[in-house]
């Protein structure tokens, strides 16, 4: 992991289950958290509803009936303090956000939920036996299913790599999509004939490939990179790869310059449920402080003719 990346996770480590509201949570009304929905020029999706000493760490994710918001965040002053938070609409109006049943403190991040609804999928320390978290921090991709208005309890992914794994994403056609340095996918749920392909130098570089997030018919998908040539001030940028109608994807290329400039980095990519929207992170400030962008996803399938230039 790219000293950038590693800085981002050096923290201190004390539990925390419970934090107070850093302040009065506003009323907030209707789908998107009351937000107009954006055009192809991405607009900010004012998202600073933390708890007391949070910081978000993750683009926020919805299920798709759109009355459930999952995020992560962290302390920052305490090492693997990060959690996964829920927020619900109840009736029209947003909750204050909320420790997700199946979270706590195993340093989970990184939360990303399937089309259907049924399977939520995120980043955790937490040991296979889920005893604890193991004491370097390393983590792994583990996933809950829906039950009702519940989630079962977290299971490890059966396949692993070696290295440190982030974020994850799930298609329609049942790949799921995950980094570790690198981007991986595999088929969900796998066993033991399913092994994971690392994706072709196409997506993958000597650089860092993190947070893959793909369209739901994997006909794009985008993720970090920190190749050089990169727009933001250090980090890295977000690509966006296409399919050829063969099947194979076509050469990655900066999302360019309306995404990526004017920061320090851009990461986080996620989809809405129904495919319309697109979220990202913007890191802003180091001590971390990030803002929330959305735009069309027009904005990002205008680029295929871009790519087919490269």
């Amino acid at each position: 992991m790219n000293r950038f990346l590693s800085i981002l996770y050096l923290l201190l480590l004390t539990p925390v289950t419970v934090c107070p509201q850093a302040k009065e949570f506003p009323k907030l009304t209707g789908f998107y958290l009351g937000q107009t929905p954006p055009g192809k020029t991405p607009v900010a999706f004012p998202f600073d509803y933390m708890l007391e000493g949070y910081r978000l760490h993750s683009a926020p994710v919805f299920t798709p009936d759109g009355r459930e918001v999952y995020f992560s965040a962290m302390d920052f002053s305490i090492r693997y303090s990060e959690k996964i938070f829920v927020m619900k609409m109840i009736d029209s109006t947003w909750t204050p956000p909320q420790i997700a049943s199946f979270s706590g403190d195993s340093f989970d991040g990184s939360p990303s939920i399937s089309r259907d609804g049924k399977y939520l999928f995120f980043s955790s320390a937490r040991k296979l036996d889920e005893d604890g978290m193991n004491e370097t921090g390393h983590r792994n991709i583990w996933y809950v299913t829906r039950m009702g208005q519940e989630w079962s309890s977290p299971k490890p992914l059966s396949y692993r790599t070696t290295g440190w794994e982030n974020g994850s994403d799930l298609s329609e056609r049942g790949n799921l999509f995950f980094d570790s340095s690198d981007i991986y996918s595999i088929k969900f749920p796998p066993d033991e004939k399913y092994t994971a392909e690392k994706l072709g130098s196409a997506i993958n570089s000597s650089a860092t490939e993190l947070h893959p997030c793909v369209a739901s018919d994997e006909r794009f998908i985008v993720f970090y990179s920190s190749r050089p040539g990169h727009f933001g001030e250090r980090g890295g940028d977000l690509y966006i790869s296409f399919r050829n109608n063969d099947g194979t994807w076509k050469q990655a290329i900066n999302i360019g310059k309306q995404f990526n400039r004017g920061h320090l980095s851009t990461s986080f990519p996620r989809l809405s449920p129904d495919g319309k929207y697109f979220f990202f992170l913007k890191l802003i400030a180091v001590p971390w402080q990030c803002e929330v962008f959305w735009v069309s996803v027009d904005a990002l399938t205008d680029l295929d003719k871009q790519s087919d230039r490269n």
